[in-house]
């Protein structure tokens, strides 16, 4: 999350105009805008934890070598400086941030995911899964807030909730499974089940009076978890069939979905991968990426047909827990 920046305030300026200026370039403005801009702009580093207790931690994602991955990852995306993918501990404070050229997850931004992720199989998905899955997005929202900010991309509204949309759709992008693994995993930060376990009775009360939680620069949770859900529903409503039957999405929200997802495909599309290296996208996407636990055949199946939101809610029910 950034301040509002003078920079940010002329960026968000028409950007109707940016995308139609993009569409109409002629080849050699088109080159003009990339010069400067190069590829494999990403470094990273894993900073000693100063609290032992986040050794486990720092200890695991080097050897899964997660910051190494998203190097990799994004990798095509061509930038005009450098930045920095970064762990590190944050004095007790869970965060991330993009600030200063780098992209900073917390350790203590990991515990609170662990906190957050199901303590036992849910929707087919593992505890690990679950957790590769919320990584992964916060990772790519943070990146959100950078290509926004180091490329001067316009976009209307609230800059957090354009680096959710732009994770969301690159979780889409995936193989279906992986697709479906992803936006479970990362919906769980957001459902009825996580709100619970965040708020006492007592809690839920107090937090009913305080506005700061409406003025937040984010969405609320569950705002977020819809939004997600919409787009996954909206981008395959078959593979995402039982958004509305078990991810509780309304159906007046359901069936604007598909609009909903093809205008930020096509935000993307205008404003973004001009700025992707398409040889590098094409290596990138044809690598297996997660070593996820649950097999395709484990995943709980939405239905294998679906005409729209009427249909979708006759897809599957949960298993009970």
């Amino acid at each position: 999350m950034r301040t509002l920046s003078g920079t940010m305030l002329a960026r968000i300026a028409p950007p109707c105009l940016a995308a139609a200026f993009l569409l109409s370039a002629a080849p050699a403005v088109a080159h003009e805008l990339m010069t400067g801009l190069k590829t494999d702009m990403f470094d990273y580093e894993y900073v000693e934890p100063k609290n032992p207790a986040h050794r486990p931690i720092y200890e695991t994602m080097k050897e899964k070598r997660v910051l190494e991955n998203f190097q990799e990852f994004l990798a095509p995306l061509r930038l005009p400086i450098r930045i920095t993918l970064k762990l590190e501990g944050c004095d007790g404070v869970a965060n991330a941030t993009f600030w200063d050229s780098a992209i900073k997850v917390c350790y203590e931004f990991i515990e609170y995911l662990r906190s957050q992720a199901p303590k036992a199989q849910k929707w087919g998905l593992t505890v690990k899964d679950s957790m590769i899955a919320l990584v992964v997005d916060v990772f790519l929202h943070e990146t959100g807030h950078a290509v926004l900010e180091d490329l001067d991309i316009p976009f209307f509204g609230r800059e957090e909730d354009a680096a959710d949309y732009f994770a969301s759709y690159l979780l889409l992008q995936f193989s279906k499974p992986d697709a479906r693994r992803l936006i479970l995993g990362t919906s769980f930060l957001g459902d009825a089940d996580s709100m619970e376990r965040q708020m006492s009775a007592g809690e839920r009360e107090m937090r009913a009076t305080k506005m700061q939680l409406v003025a937040d620069p984010h969405s609320l949770p569950g705002q977020r978890y819809f939004n997600r859900l919409c787009m996954a529903y909206g981008a395959d409503p078959i593979l995402f069939a039982d958004a509305i039957s078990v991810g509780g999405l309304p159906e007046n929200r359901a069936k604007h979905c598909r609009y909903e997802y093809q205008t930020n495909a096509h935000a993307f599309k205008i404003l973004v991968a001009p700025y992707i290296d398409d040889e590098l996208q094409k290596k990138v996407m044809a690598r297996k990426w997660f070593e996820f636990e649950t097999p395709v055949e484990g995943l709980e199946k939405p239905a294998t047909t679906s005409n729209g939101p009427e249909d979708a809610a006759k897809a599957f029910r949960p298993s009970k827990e």
